[in-house]
């Protein structure tokens, strides 16, 4: 954390792509297989992301996703707020998303 902003290997902002990207990949390359075993076995896994009170610490606006792909006008603790508040923000959706196919398999 806050160490000055560098890039990905594919140009993003570090803190973004390490504390989000790549959670957010894992989490839907893993969905599937765990809605199947869910089906299969009556029990539902569990998907856990972390986060900190850091998510506080962004811009009035939210997320800049212009500024992941320009970190050099980017402030670490920024970039790390950022990326927490999309892990929040995530989370809330995907809760969202699995909330409602489950109450299509339940009818």
């Amino acid at each position: 954390m806050t160490r000055s902003c560098t890039r990905s290997c594919d140009g993003l902002e570090l803190h973004f792509a390490t504390n989000h990207i790549g959670h957010f990949l894992l989490t839907n390359l893993l969905l599937e297989n765990m809605k199947k075993t869910c089906r299969d076995s009556g029990i539902e896994g569990r998907i856990v992301n972390l986060t900190s009170s850091a998510h506080s610490i962004t811009y009035r606006e939210g997320i800049c996703f212009d500024k992941i792909h320009d970190p050099s006008s980017l402030n670490d603790f920024v970039a790390y707020g950022q990326s927490k508040l999309a892990n929040i923000l995530h989370s809330n959706e995907l809760s969202r998303i699995l909330k409602v196919s489950q109450a299509f398999v339940t009818e």
